[in-house]
């Protein structure tokens, strides 16, 4: 599962407007000095009311093969678990009613999605409900050469761009690389790991709930940068969303309140969803975004709980 920095970097890249964000690790694997502070000097401003949504996760399962340490939507440590098609469906239909064309891009992710089983119905969906939008499917690439023609077939005709990530695992890139343009398949990995290895960051949670979530908000890069929808609630990051993942591993309790999420059935507009996405949450004051590091070498979780908190 990519980092969200990784992803968010990605999308930034992708806008003909907006420059990409410097890499995580410099050019010779060093940690950034503060790459919270250079996401917020090239993105949008995350107060700024916009016109569109550019870009939201399409949430689709928990669970992962790969459970790379520390991952931002707890995958590592999740228990199987599927968002049904049926949850899915009625999602992206509530959301093509809000927003029409306004949606820049829409990542389709988990977890792992290639575990879905109803991946290809998924994709399908997604491509019916947004004609023109631009739609990835994020994934590790692990079970890529186990795939049936049927998902190559779905992947082509409804324009699905395969985005990866190159870990150092054993596995033949270039061999999925081919796969994918024998069946004129479009596939793209990040940018910064065609030069040095996959990094890792880390994001300490603050247990105790003692961290301003105005400031949080506002130096996270999460935050109206990286929107996640999953069961008809639209949340403004990752982290909020999967923390009942967090709470269930470790026996923890830190609760999500009814202002941390919109439910997308209640809003009237596309400009409430927009707005809702634009302002702090609660949930804020869990995330000690000062104590954010970057640049660890990739490894498996330990499935240890200090990977996840200060």
């Amino acid at each position: 599962m990519p980092t969200a920095l990784e992803l968010l970097r990605w999308v930034l890249a992708k806008r003909a407007v907006v420059a990409p964000i410097p890499n995580a690790t410099g050019p010779n694997g060093a940690a950034s000095a503060n790459p919270e502070a250079e996401a917020q000097e090239i993105g949008t401003e995350k107060t700024e009311r916009q016109q569109y949504l550019s870009y939201f996760v399409l949430n689709i399962l928990d669970h992962c093969n790969l459970r790379c340490r520390g991952c931002d939507h707890f995958s590592a440590i999740a228990r199987k678990r599927f968002v049904s098609l049926e949850d899915i469906t009625k999602d992206l239909a509530r959301m093509s009613e809000l927003f029409g064309e306004d949606v820049g891009r829409i990542g389709v992710m988990g977890g792992e999605p290639l575990l879905h089983p109803q991946l290809n119905q998924i994709l399908m969906e997604a491509r019916g409900r947004f004609p023109a939008t631009a739609i990835q499917l994020v994934t590790n690439g692990i079970l890529l050469m186990k795939q049936a023609n049927a998902f190559w077939d779905v992947c082509r005709q409804e324009q699905i761009v395969i985005v990866m990530t190159k870990y150092p695992i054993d596995l033949d890139y270039g061999a999925i690389s081919e796969s994918a343009k024998a069946h004129n398949v479009a596939i793209e990995y990040r940018e910064e790991i065609e030069a040095q290895e996959k990094r890792l960051y880390r994001i300490p949670l603050d247990i105790s709930g003692g961290q301003d979530p105005g400031a949080s908000f506002s130096e996270c890069f999460h935050a109206n940068n990286c929107a996640l929808l999953m069961e008809g609630k639209m949340f403004t990051c990752t982290v909020a969303p999967n923390i009942r993942i967090f709470n269930q591993r470790f026996g923890t309790h830190l609760p999500l309140q009814d202002e941390d999420y919109l439910d997308i059935y209640r809003a009237k507009t596309k400009h409430e969803v927009l707005q809702f996405l634009r302002t702090p949450k609660p949930f804020c004051r869990y995330c000690n975004v000062s104590e954010r590091s970057f640049g660890h070498p990739w490894e498996r979780s330990k499935l240890d709980m200090g990977e996840w908190t200060a």
